[in-house]
């Protein structure tokens, strides 16, 4: 399946700059956070969630809690592009994923997936969407339901070990 129907729309396209570049000689971890951000502004944009909405409504989206993996190095000059799926929302929440990937050779190089939090910037408390709010959500999950499920969704992090064996020494009573 092409890169480009297996993960959502492309939201944002690039070239990985000088200045993203760490003393290891790749992009530095903090820019792919910067990448996937930059492609939720121009989701929230398309489902005019963005900045205008927030001057207008008075209304904004917080990040609760992401998950990111990085799984093959970038470097200067490295064309990408980062896709974008909706997994799931509601009256409050909206849960999402995305994966950014080397243009040319299609190897993804990171994943994010990310909660957000729907909040009135008066309070600075959580808020319900509007209904037409909510049914452009729902346009949007019927559509990318149908890029199925990324394998990297509800990931834990953890040191993974080996499973303990059963010891093999015979177990004898003292008398």
């Amino acid at each position: 399946m092409p890169e480009d129907t297996k993960y959502g729309p492309v939201l944002l396209e690039t070239t990985i700059k000088e200045e993203w570049i760490d003393f290891n000689g790749h992009m530095n971890m903090a820019y792919y956070v910067l990448l996937f951000d930059q492609a939720l502004t121009n989701f929230l944009e398309e489902l005019e969630l963005g900045l205008n909405y927030v001057r207008t409504h008075g209304k904004s989206m917080f990040a609760l809690e992401n998950h990111v993996t990085y799984q093959h190095e970038l470097k200067q000059g490295d064309p990408v592009h980062v896709h974008f799926q909706l997994l799931d929302f509601d009256s409050k929440f909206m849960h999402y994923f995305m994966c950014l990937i080397h243009r040319d050779t299609g190897a993804r190089s990171a994943t994010m997936e990310q909660i957000s939090l729907h909040v009135n910037m008066e309070n600075r408390l959580p808020t319900r969407f509007s209904q037409d709010k909510i049914d452009l959500l729902h346009q949007k999950l019927d559509h990318h339901k149908t890029y199925g499920v990324p394998r990297e969704i509800g990931r834990s992090i953890a040191i993974r070990r080996p499973a303990k064996k059963a010891s093999s020494k015979p177990v004898t009573k003292n008398s």
